[in-house]
């Protein structure tokens, strides 16, 4: 005997219909046999009308089934207010990577509710959102939650370099908002997304080292820490550091730049030149001031193009002078020493060492010569041919030799320890006079060189 339950999605009037025939209840026109065909009909269609009917609603995707509800409006409820829920959080169209499709489902231990089946489609759907990508140059930098969010961050990058408004600002690449699907850890508040555009990149410059260098002073120089530069140079280790190592620095940089152009009118100082005129009563080498130079001022319009803020480029539309610069004039001498000898006028190194005192204002009187380092009885030669004027000890400079060129001039070596020579003994150019020393005020072994020129002491550098 087969029982049918009414509660099968069968027609309600078949079923009484059936239960009728089976009972004998109800008069049955035609012959038997017919009746038997109708039963063998009939009931095979409503086992199967039974067995569909009690079936339950899989929610799949692909290939797998994400949940198992008790009926396909359940089912799609369930995920109908799961995405309407995500929309409403975010303000944001949700999308999806594959279609969820419902299907029939005899797992009756598996049947969940709504509110399980939208916690497993939590965790198994790959959620994109229908964003506003900010893209450079063809290629997408950050995501924001759409239209006016993106305008709002380039708004803001540009206006960060506007001014008073009075500058023009564009960007130097290509930049364009344009609808993108995203997950949501790619998304981006619009600060955040003028954060990272301005600081998101990064650039790397090579420096080689100096000497003197340390890790710290090549960080600090770049103003990034130490460690960042070692992560720049995983290979740099302090004690293995060579002068000459090229060493890799890596800063921050924008993702876009912006270029801004204006108009600026800048007062400027304007150098003084520095004339020089030949004065015949001065000795070559030797200069004279005859009239201090003094800067001017000028005002300039510009035309000024910067790039993150930094001057590129300027063209000047005009300029006016305000005040003109007074030139320096500076004289110098062509005379030359001993002239009438012939030669260049240059005298003879008077011993072997360097200059290491020269001559000018020392220790707050004037030094009236030239110190050379000599060690104790280095050789002293004549500078010029001449004639001995005086030879001995003379206070401060000890033992001395003066010799006179003829024409005013006198050279003076001090500071001696012996001399070979005496007054009025004559001399040619080159010729050994005596030995370096330290006697008189003296602060160790040195020849004292001085050359005097009608009585005034000159610079001995200027003539040997």
């Amino acid at each position: 005997m087969v029982t049918i339950s009414e509660g099968n999605h069968i027609n309600s009037k078949l079923v009484v219909y059936l239960k009728t025939l089976l009972s004998g209840a109800a008069p049955i026109k035609g012959s038997r046999p017919v009746l038997k065909i109708m039963l063998l009909v009939c009931i095979p269609v409503i086992a199967v009308l039974t067995f569909f009917g009690s079936a339950k609603c899989a929610v799949v995707m692909g290939d797998e089934v994400i949940a198992v509800a008790s009926s396909r409006k359940v089912a799609e409820t369930a995920v109908e207010e799961y995405f309407n829920h995500l929309e409403l959080v975010t303000g944001m169209p949700v999308k999806i990577s594959e279609e969820i499709k419902y299907r029939p489902s005899w797992n009756f231990s598996s049947v969940v509710d709504k509110g399980e089946i939208q916690k497993l489609l939590a965790g198994k759907m790959d959620v994109q959102y229908g964003a506003t990508g900010i893209f450079v140059n063809g290629k997408m930098v950050v995501a924001v939650k759409d239209q006016q969010a993106g305008q709002k961050v380039l708004d803001s990058l540009l206006n960060a370099y506007k001014g008073n408004g009075d500058k023009s600002v564009t960007f130097k690449q290509k930049v364009e908002l344009k609808p993108a699907e995203v997950s949501p850890v790619e998304l981006a508040d619009a600060d955040k997304a003028v954060e990272y555009i301005r600081f998101g990149g990064s650039e790397a410059r090579k420096y080689k080292i100096k000497e003197g260098d340390t890790l710290w002073d090549i960080a600090s120089a770049a103003h990034i820490d130490v460690e960042e530069l070692m992560r720049s140079n995983p290979n740099l280790r302090p004690e293995t550091m060579q002068i000459g190592q090229e060493v890799v620095i890596s800063q921050t940089s924008p993702l876009v730049d912006v270029i801004a152009t204006y108009t600026e009118t800048r007062q400027e100082e304007m150098a003084f030149r520095v004339q020089e005129k030949v004065d015949s009563s001065l000795y070559s080498g030797e200069k004279k001031l005859v009239q201090r130079g003094k800067s001017g001022r000028r005002e300039v319009v510009y035309n000024v193009t910067t790039e993150n803020g930094v001057e590129i480029s300027k063209k000047v539309v005009e300029a006016k002078v305000l005040q003109a610069p007074v030139p320096q004039i500076v004289a110098k001498g062509e005379k030359k020493l001993l002239a009438f000898r012939g030669g260049n006028g240059r005298l003879a190194y008077p011993t072997v060492g360097a200059i290491v005192s020269p001559f000018g204002k020392r220790w707050g009187r004037v030094h009236e010569g030239v110190d050379i380092a000599a060690n104790y009885g280095s050789p002293v030669v004549a500078a010029e041919a001449g004639t001995i004027m005086r030879v001995g000890y003379s206070g401060g400079y000890g033992l001395r030799i003066d010799i006179s060129h003829g024409g005013g001039v006198v050279t003076r070596y001090a500071h001696l320890s012996s001399a070979t020579v005496k007054p009025g003994q004559r001399v040619e150019r080159g010729q050994f006079i005596g030995r370096s020393g330290s006697s008189g005020n003296s602060t160790g072994p040195h020849l004292h060189f001085e050359v005097i020129v009608g009585g005034v002491h000159k610079n001995p550098s200027l003539f040997i």
